[in-house]
């Protein structure tokens, strides 16, 4: 399906990375004397620079041209690099904790094992970038544009990001304890054995995204769409409260529910084969066709959930609650149901 048309999804992607420039090699020691003066740095061109280990601490590179520059190793606590560019640059091992990125450019850049720890972001595009193992806890990612961005191993914990995109990202193994996501999209977006837990996410979109082996324990989902194409195949998501999420004919196979609360949530149609649903509750919540063969949902409440034409064949049901339209509580249609009698 086509969601963006080709002008905004060009966009979003920007232009391919540029190829470092020939550099003097005094470029350092010209950087070092601009930044001892305290001269602009907006426009000053050090494309290409062979910049690594560096100490810039604190320094105001705002506006600077960085295009392919080698930062790696370099300390960067605190510096401002507020609209720089920084399209393929390398910060990879680069200190860059507490940094203001806001409004760069970071596209095709590699930031490897990077700490980014409390940095500004806002407006950050970095599409087809590489920040595997990055430490991006408690960063500012709000407006943040990375179209295909590589995030594997990274750590993004407490981090927060508004009106984000994400899309297609590469994030196997990621860790997001206790981030907070508002109209984030993150459509087709791999997150296989990421860790999301007491994470809070509102208005956000995780369609076609890979979640098989996601953590999930005690997040805030609302209003979360993960439907059809969505994998949150062994997925645990123990304890989680969520509302108004739609999750209808999406694979949750074998993924843990246990003790989740799931409010006005859509699972019609949806894959529960071999779920733990234990003490799980579905409060006005649709179930309408989903598939729960083999699941376990002993002293699950169902009462205010339509769950019609559910197939619980062969599940366990052991004190689990449920009401069904004209059958006056009488658990009977249930019994046969779990014994897949039509």
């Amino acid at each position: 399906m086509n969601i963006f048309p080709s002008v905004l999804w060009g966009r979003l992607r920007g232009c391919a990375p540029v190829k470092p420039a020939a550099v003097s090699q005094d470029a350092a020691a010209q950087l070092r004397e601009w930044v001892r003066s305290g001269a602009p740095m907006a426009g000053r061109d050090l494309s290409g620079s062979d910049l690594r280990g560096m100490v810039l601490d604190g320094a105001d590179l705002s506006g600077a041209v960085l295009e392919g520059a080698d930062l790696r190793g370099a300390s960067l606590r605190g510096t401002l690099l507020r609209h720089a560019l920084l399209t393929g640059a390398l910060l990879d091992d680069a200190d860059a904790c507490g940094a203001q990125f806001d409004g760069a450019r970071l596209d095709g850049s590699g930031a490897e094992h990077a700490r980014l720890r409390g940095a500004s972001l806002r407006g950050v595009r970095a599409n087809e970038a590489n920040w595997q193992g990055a430490d991006l806890s408690d960063a500012n990612l709000d407006e943040f544009v990375a179209v295909g961005i590589t995030l594997s191993h990274a750590v993004l914990d407490r981090s927060r990001a508004t009106a984000a995109v994400l899309l297609d990202a590469h994030a196997g193994a990621s860790r997001w304890r206790g981030a907070r996501w508002d109209k984030v999209l993150a459509l087709r977006a791999q997150f296989p054995r990421a860790d999301f837990r007491q994470t809070r996410l509102s208005g956000c979109a995780l369609s076609g995204a890979d979640l098989a082996g996601s953590t999930w324990q005690y997040a805030e989902l609302d209003g979360l769409q993960g439907a059809a194409g969505t994998d949150w195949q062994g997925a645990v998501l123990r304890g989680v409260r969520a509302a108004d999420c739609n999750f209808h004919g999406a694979r949750l196979a074998n993924a843990d529910l246990t003790g989740g609360r799931f409010l006005r949530s859509d699972f019609g149609t949806s894959d529960l084969t071999g779920a733990l649903l234990d003490n799980a509750q579905f409060p006005f919540a649709t179930l309408i066709g989903a598939r729960l063969q083999r699941a376990q949902a002993n002293g699950a409440d169902f009462a205010r959930c339509a769950c019609r034409r559910g197939d619980f064949a062969g599940a366990t049901i052991d004190g689990a609650r449920f009401a069904w339209p004209g059958a006056g509580g009488d658990l009977s249609l249930v019994t046969r149901l779990a014994a897949g009698v039509p």
